[in-house]
């Protein structure tokens, strides 16, 4: 058995065709030490574009050869581009309005940036959703005051109702004010319902 390893052993000597293991490591090793070079890359993107909203998007393209294969994609708003305010408020720009379009272009679902066309036509829609929305509901509750029956919101259910008292004296968020309690919801309501 052992002179067949032999014989196996010289025929690739003199083949020199033999396994080069170490120098595929010594190649995987240098790429990887090379990918934490971040001095190497780009650090400055460029501006992609911007929304109605205010925010800018902006794109640092890939790199394969400092192991970047994806571009590097973020956006900022028109607060978070004001140092002062990153400093006051940590999460400056974490609830800012994006267009579904960026969103979609951001995590990577499509590959070239949306137009302004595209962001305005999809805004427009959704405005007019937002329209009819009202309109269906103020008719609802004309057919139901007709009725004789309640028209106001549905009452919580028992799966929906809090297991622990909520007080007053008592902050739920940590550091809110209660003008900021009651105007939290305030964005996400319809502006075009009446109120009753």
């Amino acid at each position: 058995m052992t002179s067949c390893f032999r014989r196996l052993k010289l025929k690739l000597k003199m083949s020199g065709s033999g396994p080069k293991s170490r120098g595929m490591i010594q190649y995987v090793f240098k790429h990887f030490r090379e990918s934490f070079k971040i001095a190497k890359r780009e650090k400055i993107g460029e501006i992609v574009g911007r929304d109605p909203y205010g925010n800018t998007y902006y794109e640092l393209p890939a790199q394969p050869q400092l192991g970047k294969r994806r571009p590097t994609r973020w956006y900022n708003t028109a607060e978070t581009e004001r140092a002062e305010i990153i400093d006051k408020d940590l999460w400056a720009g974490f609830d800012s309005n994006l267009p579904a379009e960026w969103e979609s272009w951001l995590r990577f679902r499509r590959t070239e940036p949306p137009t302004d066309d595209e962001v305005l036509k999809s805004l427009a829609i959704a405005e007019m959703k937002k329209v009819n929305a009202a309109k269906l509901e103020m008719a609802r509750i004309e057919e139901l005051k007709a009725q004789g029956l309640d028209a106001g919101p549905p009452k919580p259910q028992d799966h929906e109702k809090t297991p622990y008292p909520k007080y007053e004296e008592f902050e739920i968020m940590p550091g809110e004010s209660d003008d900021q309690k009651r105007d939290r919801w305030e964005k996400y309501k319809n502006p075009y319902m009446k109120d009753q």
